[in-house]
This record gives structure tokens, sequence and C-alpha cells, in this order.
């Protein structure tokens, strides 16, 4: 009887082991699914084409900043040029650095080329000709076709803002800025602005920037 009590036991035990098992197989079948779900959601997502916002067909305001190498820059000096604009700042330690490894990409890819560059910053005081120069050559900016420009930081937040439709500010003393990118036509009109953490919005903004050039 004692022994037929213990198999009795040791049979229940194990379909309890069995079904343990069964129960841990079928949940991480279950995760598994579901993570692969997830991503395939997230990519499906991350290729869609960006929505850009309502391009503002107007023109850019007139400036008068100075360069990283002590230079005064107006929007004249910009006539009759295909540039691409955008604000950061030289000590962001987050979105700053990638951006403007981008734009060096965009350089070197229209190196043969008449597309300009221009980078505003948006913490002037701290971003002297002086550090602005340190910060163009470390990323091998081509200071003819590449300008970093510094000057009064109410000007540079009005022309961030009302010029170019982009943020720009303070929260405290976290200097906010937008990431995106905007490209100018020749006769000083925004053709549109651009992500700059999107691929496909940069892919867009290189086939913009090559049909502006055949025209």
């Amino acid at each position: 009887m004692g022994k037929n009590k213990m198999s009795a036991s040791a049979n229940t035990n194990n379909q309890k082991q069995r079904i343990d098992k069964s129960t841990l197989i079928w949940v991480g079948l279950g995760v598994i699914i579901i993570a692969i779900a997830g991503i395939n959601l997230w990519s499906a997502f991350d290729m869609k084409p960006e929505v850009s916002p309502k391009t503002v067909a107007a023109a850019v305001p007139d400036f008068n900043l100075m360069n990283q190498q002590g230079q005064p820059v107006q929007l004249s000096d910009m006539a009759g040029k295909i540039w691409i604009a955008d604000f950061i700042f030289t000590h962001c330690p987050t979105i700053c650095p990638a951006m403007t490894q981008e734009m060096a990409r965009l350089q070197s890819e229209f190196v043969a080329d008449p597309v300009y560059f221009v980078s505003f910053s948006v913490d002037p005081e701290r971003d002297t000709t002086e550090v602005l120069t340190r910060y163009a050559t470390a990323y091998g900016a081509d200071d003819r076709r590449w300008h970093f420009l510094t000057g009064a930081k109410t000007h540079i937040d009005q022309l961030a803002e009302q010029g170019f439709s982009l943020a720009a500010g303070h929260n405290g003393s976290e200097i906010l800025h937008s990431p995106r990118f905007v490209l100018v036509k020749a006769d000083g009109t925004i053709h549109d602005s651009y992500n700059s953490r999107s691929k496909p919005a940069l892919l867009r903004l290189r086939q913009d920037v090559k049909t502006l050039l055949k025209k």
C-alpha cells in the first residue's frame, strides 16, 4: 500500500514537472513571438517615409553674424547658393555631434558640387570664433563652404524660430534646439526641413539637393 502511494506521488510529481516544463516552453515561445512582432512593427514604423511638416514657402530673413574665421557673414553672402542649415552648440553632449558628423558626410558627398553648409550656434556666449575654429577643424569642415556662425543669442534664437520655423531656447540651464536640417534654395527660400535622426529623411534630403542642382 505504501509503495503504491509512493508510486502515485512520484507519478504526480513527474506530471507536474512535465506540466511546468511545458508551461515554460509555451511561455518562452510566447515571449519570442511577441518580441518578433514588436521588432517587425518597429521596423515597419521606422521605415515609413517621414511625414514632413508643412513646408515653409518663405525666404530666410537677413542675418549678420561672425564665422569661425572671424569674418562677417550675411544672408547676401549665400545669395545664388544652395545651402543646408542647422542649429547646434559645440559642447552639446547629445544630438549635436551626430548632426555635425552627418553634415560632414554631406560635405564629402557633394564635394564636387556647389552646395554650402551653415551651422548656427545656439550658445554663442561660449561658442566664440576660437571655439568654433577648433570645432570646425575637428569635423574636417571646409572653411570655404561651411560656416559656423556666432553672434547675439536673441538674434540667433529669433532666426531659428521665425526664420527657419525651428525650436530654440532654454529650459533652465538646458539648451534646447531642433535636430532638423533645413535646405535653402539658391533664391533664398526654404525648400524643406529634414529630421537629421531619420535615415529616410536624410535620403530625401540628398535627393532634393540633387534635384535642385539640376535646375
